[in-house]
């Protein structure tokens, strides 16, 4: 990890001007610069930079941070890699300790193992009798040299030893062979071979494409019909999307990724002009995936096998999408499809069309749930109340709901008002039912947005603003801070990401070190709090000039919380009156009538 004052060094030294302008047209927008942002499509600029700050932010996608996030993001490098990126630019001189030197040598000789196995396995592809059979194959698969050249694909000869001692004779050791998953030893014995035998081989490069790993089809009997690259210092198979070194330019430019499953999915897409698509490791879709997609988009198309175990998973995880404020949406493939396969019946008009007619993750789990239940039969209602159990967005749910209810009326509206109301009351004895009876009631919860406000989009858009505008301020002007703080608690605010950063402002206020904020953007652990500082400091100030608008802002959100509590209340007096549970002296009727009491005045 670099040091603290070499950090420190480079964000006060770097011009944050010059670091974007190298990626990006920045327009002069006052005491601020703004652009077309570089991580997601858009026609009018929302993106800015702030000189003064040091910061930038796009409030279209969310993005921001200080120049090193800026690098960290167009460059997909880690934390390390942006600051020696700019310590060079900057003309720094910058040791790292000898661990990290140690380190760093190490994965550098694995990169260059890895590049050579690559180049390795082209000229065996290529240029050798024994490539015959993968270059058929790729023929038969309608793959053309000029897209197999460009995803530098080869051939692992059948033989048992053939690149270990090739290796061996180009100067690299045993161990590094193992170290990178490019050998293995002989069970019995104390002998190596390749780990990869009569396999058309994918070499998997990292975003920058340096060469971290390989997949490997085997082309003749054998299993696993895939092998990958074991885990590695280089590899970690969750945290990899493959041909993102390829896509990530296209992926920005058009605004939005296409996810598919395999290698040849991948590879044949791009071919037919879809250059935005990455493919997954055969893993299923897990929150470092999602993490990786949003480094360059917030749209995601994801276009898997409509049989396949990897679409049952991404649906199963599709609130990772929710959670990261991802757009996510299906494209609907016919039954026994595959990406690969569609392209070659339909070609890339078909499968345009598909994408023209995705559909979002409420439609598609609808879609899904009724094409195997085409009527509201006892087994399908079964199965819907469980795909409406497990839609944790009360939205969400009663989005989906109605599109069952629409779906299974038949063409016929005047059956769906009572198809709705029977989904809801199965729902409700469904959720009866999976309650341990000796499983004490929940008390109402003194937040009632703690539960089911999970992200912002449930919050009405005024209330939002308002609140946005009440940290806007407090985190760009002292006094305001100070007032704020006087009149509402950090825990009074709706997001918890904008309680956390009131309490960094309190605790600001206390040392003295208020002037620090902008400095801290970059300090903070997590990428969402720093995104959010960023935008809330480069936020316009012009409503403080309106009378009494922070007063205003401050009793709009104790109103709004206050309404959010009573609904609640009463909720959980008609679930109590519904399971026979009340009693005219329970405590939750005297708290409702407070809280109504407390509205009125």
């Amino acid at each position: 990890m670099p040091d603290t004052n070499i950090v420190r060094l480079i964000r006060d030294q770097a011009n944050i001007v010059e670091v974007v302008s190298a990626y990006v047209r920045l327009l002069p927008a006052g005491k601020n610069y703004k652009a077309l942002c570089p991580f997601h499509q858009e026609k009018t600029p929302s993106f800015y930079v702030s000189p003064e700050k040091g910061l930038w932010h796009c409030f279209g996608c969310g993005a921001g941070g200080d120049v090193i996030d800026f690098v960290q993001r167009i460059e997909g490098l880690t934390f390390t890699e942006a600051i020696a990126k700019l310590a060079r630019q900057l003309g720094i001189r910058w040791q790292p300790s000898v661990t990290t030197r140690r380190e760093e040598w190490a994965r550098e000789r694995l990169l260059q193992l890895n590049q050579w196995a690559v180049e390795f396995y082209e000229r065996v592809l290529w240029a050798s009798e024994a490539g015959e059979r993968a270059r058929q194959y790729l023929f038969q698969r309608q793959i053309s040299t000029s897209t197999a050249r460009m995803f530098r694909l080869g051939y692992a000869p059948a033989s048992w030893d053939v690149l270990v001692k090739a290796a061996q004779e180009s100067g690299f050791q045993t161990n590094e062979l193992l170290q990178a998953g490019l050998a293995q030893k002989v069970r019995e014995g104390q002998g190596f071979i390749d780990r990869f035998r009569d396999r058309l081989m994918f070499p998997i490069f990292n975003p920058q494409g340096e060469p971290i790993g390989f997949g490997g089809r085997v082309l003749g009997e054998g299993e696993p019909k895939y092998l990958n690259t074991p885990e590695t210092p280089l590899f970690q198979k969750r945290k990899v999307l493959y041909a993102l070194n390829l896509a990530r330019n296209a992926i920005r430019e058009k605004g939005e990724a296409i996810l598919v499953e395999g290698y040849m999915d991948a590879i044949s897409l791009h071919q037919a002009g879809f250059t935005n698509t990455v493919a997954t490791m055969g893993t299923a879709l897990n929150a470092d995936t999602v993490q990786i997609l949003k480094r360059y988009t917030n749209r995601v198309i994801i276009a898997y096998d409509r049989d396949s175990a990897g679409l049952n998973a991404v649906m199963r995880s599709a609130d990772l999408f929710r959670m990261n404020e991802m757009e996510v949406r299906f494209v609907d493939l016919p039954e026994g499809s595959d990406p690969d396969s569609f392209i070659k019946d339909f070609g890339a008009a078909g499968f345009r069309e598909l994408l023209e007619r995705a559909e979002s993750l409420t439609k598609f789990r609808v879609t899904w749930l009724v094409r195997r239940y085409p009527g509201a039969s006892s087994e399908g209602l079964q199965a819907a109340v469980k795909l409406l159990a497990s839609i944790t967005d009360p939205i969400e749910q009663k989005s989906c709901m109605q599109l069952l209810a629409e779906e299974w009326s038949g063409g016929q509206p005047e059956r769906i008002g009572g198809l709705e109301q029977a989904l809801h009351r199965a729902l409700l004895q469904y959720l009866r039912q999976q309650r341990q009876p000796s499983q004490p009631v929940k008390p109402i919860s003194a937040d009632p947005i703690s539960t089911s406000l999970t992200s912002s989009s449930v919050i009405p858009q005024g209330i939002l603003q308002a609140e946005q505008d009440l940290m806007a301020a407090m985190v760009q002007d002292k006094e305001c801070a100070r007032k704020i703080l006087s009149m509402l608690s950090p825990d009074e605010f709706l997001l918890s990401r904008h309680q956390e950063l009131a309490r960094l402002v309190s605790a600001c206020l206390e040392e003295d070190s208020f002037a620090d904020l902008p400095t801290l953007v970059g300090e903070l652990g997590d990428e969402d709090l720093r995104q959010t500082l960023s935008g809330l400091l480069l936020r316009d100030l012009s409503f403080l000039s309106a009378r009494n608008a922070l007063e205003d802002r401050i009793q709009r959100l104790r109103r709004y919380k206050l309404e959010q509590l009573a609904r609640h209340q009463r909720a959980e007096l008609l679930r109590k009156m519904a399971s026979g549970q009340i009693s005219p002296d329970d405590p939750t009727l005297k708290v409702w009538q407070e809280t109504l009491k407390a509205l009125k005045t």
